[in-house]
């Protein structure tokens, strides 16, 4: 048993360090689509000093769409993506154990420019790592604590445009040498927007399936 083990994991050193087969150079297209599972969110006020409220979002859509060009290994590309996410509830750190239930949602349009390392071999998968910088617009829509609304207060939204970065790894699976299908994990996090005197923090760990065509 030990014995096949370690054939199988020598086999697989050699499958890694072998020559490139499913590289084609150029430019490329690519579409991704898949789900974004935002972090957990601490939200500060200036005129709320001492006061920390920590967010929780449900899982969300996420999808997104490239244009790059392939120079082999390295492949560098403009991403457009849009993730939205409804808001589920809140705790507050003067008050331990109260979980206040939210309505609204987040949503961002984030343009990045990404690099990716492919470690490409013979077969048709290969392994690759990314990581990209560019900027989000971030949105807080419709925003109240459940049941408020019926009191007459009133749902509140803003946005703010801020510095964005990913990064991440997947695995790519090559149709034939125009096609390549791949699934990847990213962490796409951001500076902390503003909304008026408001102070938020967002960041989501995100996971895709995709076709990049050469």
């Amino acid at each position: 048993m030990r014995k096949n083990l370690l054939i199988v994991f020598i086999c697989g050193l050699l499958l890694l360090s072998s020559t490139v087969a499913y590289s084609k150079k150029g430019v490329y297209v690519s579409g991704n689509l898949g789900m974004a599972l935002p972090g957990n969110s601490d939200v500060t006020d200036s005129e709320l000093p001492g006061i920390t409220l920590e967010v929780r979002s449900d899982a969300g859509l996420a999808c997104a769409g490239a244009i790059g060009y392939n120079f082999g290994n390295i492949r560098f590309e403009g991403e457009v993506s849009y993730q939205k996410n409804d808001l589920d509830e809140a705790k507050v750190n003067v008050l331990p154990g109260l979980d206040i239930p939210l309505t609204g949602d987040t949503s961002s349009l984030i343009f990045l420019l990404n690099g990716y390392y492919d470690f490409t071999n013979e077969s048709p998968f290969s392994f690759f790592i990314t990581a990209g910088a560019g900027t989000a617009k971030v949105e807080l829509n419709d925003f109240n604590v459940q049941g408020f609304a019926l009191l007459g207060v009133p749902n509140y939204s803003n946005d703010d445009t801020v510095f964005a970065y990913q990064a991440g790894a997947g695995v790519g699976y090559a149709i034939n040498e125009t096609v390549t299908f791949d699934v990847k994990y990213r962490y796409l996090g951001t500076s902390d927007p503003d909304f008026d005197t408001t102070t938020i923090e967002y960041s989501s760990h995100n996971i895709y399936a995709g076709v990049r065509i050469t």
